[in-house]
Parts: structure tokens; sequence; C-alpha cells
């Protein structure tokens, strides 16, 4: 099962990352083959735990794909995940790990595992994962960029 990841050390608090990768309904805006998505079935559970549903339509390299996951996102932990539903995938599952950094900022890492039904598909994805993932990162970066400017602890160690 194709399976990969990024880790990237950013000048951003643990709550902004967080923040920003938990607000899966704007992800439209800065990620642009995700041209569609609805987020419903809002909840909060007893832990504090959030969860919703995310039906998106994503469109690469002329085809165009409709998905469901569900996401949790656990502030806690630093953890966002996204878990297949119903779609294209026979497995999908994203997962995002905020870690804090000792003199500020944090770690973000975001490791996707996934298999798709269609061989066509998953021979074109697996042509294009690594930049994909790059993608999906630098995406994130610029909009963290937008929101939050360099915050305080832009000087954070490499």
């Amino acid at each position: 099962m194709p399976r990969f990841s990024k880790s990237v050390r950013v000048p951003y608090s643990t709550t902004q990352a967080f923040d920003l990768v938990s607000d899966v309904a704007r992800y439209p805006e800065f990620i642009k083959w995700i041209t569609a998505l609805r987020v419903s079935d809002h909840r909060v559970d007893e832990t504090g735990v959030r969860h919703c549903r995310g039906d998106a339509v994503v469109g690469f390299k002329g085809f165009v794909e409709r998905f469901s996951t569900t996401v949790t996102a656990d502030v806690s932990e630093g953890a966002v995940i996204a878990s297949l539903i119903k779609g294209p995938f026979r497995h999908l599952k994203a997962e995002w790990a905020i870690m804090p950094l000792e003199r500020g900022g944090c770690d973000i890492a975001l490791q996707i595992n996934y298999e798709f039904r269609n061989v066509l598909i998953a021979m074109l994805a697996a042509a294009n994962h690594d930049i994909a993932v790059d993608r999906i990162m630098s995406a994130f970066l610029s909009e963290a960029h937008k929101r939050y400017g360099s915050s305080p602890s832009a000087s954070v160690p490499g």
C-alpha cells in the first residue's frame, strides 16, 4: 500500500498549526485540486475531541473524483486524522501530528496511507505522490504565512 510522509519545522505555535490543519472546511481556499468540500455532522465527544464528515471533490490532471472521510481533531494529542468513508480508494488514512518544540514553534508531520481501486489512477498517483505531498505541505505553509505572518517564535532552531 502506498505511503508517504513529510515533516516540517515551522515558527508557528501548536495552536496555530492545529487550527490551520483542523480547519477542513477552508481547504479548498488553499489546496488547488480540492474543487469542492462540504463539511457536516460536526460533534464534540465527551473528551473534547472534534469529529466531522468531509465530502470532497478533487480534480487532478483531467481526473475528477469524489470521496468522503471522517475527520477527528484531537487538540490534546496535536492530531488530525482523516479516514475513508467512501470513494475511489480501497484504503485512505491521512494523519497530521503537531509537536511543540522546546524553544518555540513546532514540527508538523503528515503521513498518508492510501490505495486506489482504479489501476490507472493508482499509477498516476504513484508517479506523482512525492510532488503531491510537497504541494500539500507547501499549500499549508503558504496559508499559515497568510493567516499568521511571522510569529514571535520565528527563530526556531533547525
